[in-house]
């Protein structure tokens, strides 16, 4: 395993963070969250590991009473224990003292390592520096930052390739004797090489010699034959930044997973945004060479990549965590993301990049389909409610599998999520019996009541059976020719389940989304939409037929593709109603506005009508400049939360969950 855990105290932005690893562990937030402060600390931890390199910028600065520093990486030492006592067991006897020190550093195979900083004072450590120094040497320490990588000149990948390739001491000071010996014995070069000593003696000047590390990292490019990097035979200045950054961070990866394989040592590899300049196919090879090669090393990598995620979710789970840093104040937070479960083998299928993408959201709505997505994406809207341009929005009310996949519950992160959904996903009526159905699909949210407690629950499970009762017992009166109604209990019903949905941050509208931009407060407006665009002629002599307010909105909810009251479609009222009038059958039938971008025109109408901005002159930056005016942007939001109010209600929810 090699570093397992790691504890931070008083970092920066971190208060107390413990994070348990595994091979493969990836930082999701959000720029400012503290996922840098992550690595540096480790970083720090490195640095002062056998040098004394202090510095004082590492200290709380929102708290001065919190004047000292503490971190702890907790080592499983199991894998190095083995080939310790295995090359015991070969008489490899000249490192005996190494192995002795490794076999005292151990207790129980694991070993805590602390370091603590007092501000202004020394870097302390729990254990004294020659163990120190076994553990650097046992677990060092590599970092990529995928900015900084010079994408045509690799040169920085030889002292990872020396270190590799790092003999034994005694072997190293052979092949430096043998190599010295082998250049001597030309004759020419040996008088040369003479030549140079007398040189350097008489000016007092000598080469300051090569380290181990530094020998081994020359004589990998003597070996090689050269010391610069090509690709299928051509300079890497050829090749895209992608190309260049991918192959880079490959070797390096395959380097480092050679070295945990073949020698005595188990590398700790730091990757900051490795995805940047990356196709999304490359970052799926790129996920693909992290897993062939994680099990050699230990991988912590922060990263704004959604496809990354979804690939770490998707493959092997055991040796991957993924973690979501998030700020709350002025201090970083972190909680793990649930990985899928065995028996959520046919969710991970289904995950998309889309999906990915709210464990990186502020906010997170959830909705049905592309109409909820066209009037949450609105500009005008959103510059309405600011609140919407911090929401990542995604389509999945209408799949109980993706819900699943990114519900904040199940998958335990911190974004606050709200959703929006049809009654029709709920409710089902059945004209015989008068009753309505409550769906199994929409019931699952009751699984979470296990996450209430004391009055809470009590309330939640209270409402649950008071809706399983009404659903059961009674029954509902309509209205022909489209069904609608105006009883009283059916709105309570639908009161209740409101009231029950919303502890699940869930938002049932009382029909459809359709009617919810098509009520009572705002039908006459729609009749002026259909004026203006030439469609009103072909529906109005079926309109003109009805009388009652509630039957003039259900015709137009239907005739924008919604559904009535109790949540029929058109053709489903055309034939359980024989009766119905032929002019409204022919209406419903024939001129039906179908779901294109109707949602935009009409919202384009609405606010071009109450701005009196010219429909051709309404655009994103005439709107920005007309809400500049403070007063004209307050009384057209309160107009709007009496034209749309279960509209204004759902944001307000969203509203609601950035406090």
């Amino acid at each position: 395993m090699g570093l397992e855990e790691i504890h931070i105290k008083n970092y920066k932005s971190i208060r107390d963070y413990k994070i348990t690893l595994r091979q493969m562990n990836l930082l999701l937030g959000e720029n400012g969250s503290g996922k840098t402060n992550i690595l540096s600390a480790i970083l720090y931890f490195y640095e002062n590991m056998i040098a004394q390199r202090p510095s004082y910028q590492i200290f709380d600065e929102n708290n001065p009473l919190n004047d000292q520093v503490e971190i702890t990486m907790v080592y499983d030492m199991s894998k190095i224990l083995i080939r310790s006592r295995k090359n015991r067991k070969e008489g490899k006897e000249t490192y005996l003292p190494y192995y002795k020190m490794i076999e005292s550093i151990q207790q129980n195979g694991k070993v805590s390592l602390t370091m603590t900083q007092i501000k202004g004072g020394k870097v302390m450590w729990n254990l004294g520096s020659d163990k120190r120094k076994v553990l650097y040497h046992l677990y060092p320490l590599y970092r990529l930052d995928a900015r900084e990588i010079n994408l045509v000149d690799w040169e920085e990948l030889w002292g990872y390739i020396g270190d590799f390739m790092k003999p034994q001491a005694e072997m190293g000071k052979e092949l430096q004797k043998h190599t010295a010996e082998e250049i001597e014995k030309d004759e020419r070069l040996a008088k040369r090489l003479q030549q140079l000593k007398k040189i350097f003696q008489r000016l007092q000047v000598e080469p300051v010699r090569y380290t181990l590390g530094e020998f081994s990292e020359n004589l990998a490019k003597m070996y090689y034959n050269g010391g610069k990097f090509s690709y299928t035979g051509h300079s890497l200045d050829g090749f895209s930044n992608g190309t260049n950054s991918y192959n880079y961070i490959s070797l390096l990866l395959y380097v480092l997973s050679a070295m945990g394989s073949t020698k005595m040592k188990e590398p700790v590899l730091l990757m900051d945004e490795p995805e940047i300049s990356l196709h999304f196919h490359m970052i799926d090879e790129l996920a693909d060479v992290l897993f062939e090669c994680v099990d050699d090393m230990v991988i912590l990598a922060a990263t704004h990549s959604p496809r990354l995620v979804k690939n770490v979710l998707v493959k092997e789970q055991k040796n991957a965590a993924i973690y979501q840093v998030y700020k709350r104040g002025d201090y970083s937070h972190l909680c793990l993301l649930n990985m899928f479960s065995e028996d959520e083998k046919r969710e991970k299928y289904f995950l998309t990049e889309h999906h990915a993408n709210a464990f990186f959201a502020k906010i997170l709505i959830l909705v049905e389909g592309e109409t909820e997505l066209e009037l949450l994406q609105n500009p005008y809207l959103r510059q309405l409610f600011p609140i919407l341009k911090q929401t990542e929005i995604i389509k999945g009310m209408s799949d109980k599998v993706i819900y699943r996949i990114v519900d904040t519950t199940a998958r335990h992160y911190s974004v606050p999520m709200a959703a929006l959904l049809d009654m029709d996903k709920i409710l089902e009526w059945n004209e015989e019996t008068l009753r309505m159905k409550w769906k199994e699909d929409y019931r699952f949210v009751a699984e979470k009541e296990k996450y209430y407690y004391g009055a809470k629950r009590n309330r939640t499970v209270q409402k649950r059976k008071r809706i399983q009762t009404m659903c059961e017992k009674c029954c509902f009166s309509s209205l022909r020719p489209f069904y609608a109604s105006e009883d009283e209990n059916y709105y309570d019903l639908i009161q209740e389940i409101k009231a029950y949905y919303a502890n699940y941050r869930i938002f049932p509208v009382k029909t459809t989304i359709e009617g919810t931009l098509i009520n009572a407060g705002n039908y006459t407006q729609i009749i002026s939409y259909l004026e203006q665009t030439g469609k009103w002629k072909l529906v109005e002599n079926a309109f003109g037929l009805l009388y009652n307010i509630t039957d003039k909105v259900n015709f137009l909810r239907l005739l924008f593709c919604g559904k009535s009251d109790f949540l029929l479609k058109s053709g489903q009222i055309i034939k359980k109603n024989k009766d119905i009038y032929p002019e409204l059958k022919q209406a419903l039938t024939e001129h039906k506005i179908k779901k294109t971008d109707w949602v935009s025109q009409w919202l384009h109408f609405y606010f071009s009508n109450w701005t009196e901005i010219p429909w051709k002159e309404l655009n994103r930056k005439s709107f920005e400049v007309w809400c500049s005016d403070s007063k004209q942007k307050r009384d057209l939001k309160r107009q709007f939360v009496q034209d749309f109010p279960e509209l204004a209600q759902f944001i307000d929810m969203a509203a609601g969950l950035s406090s």
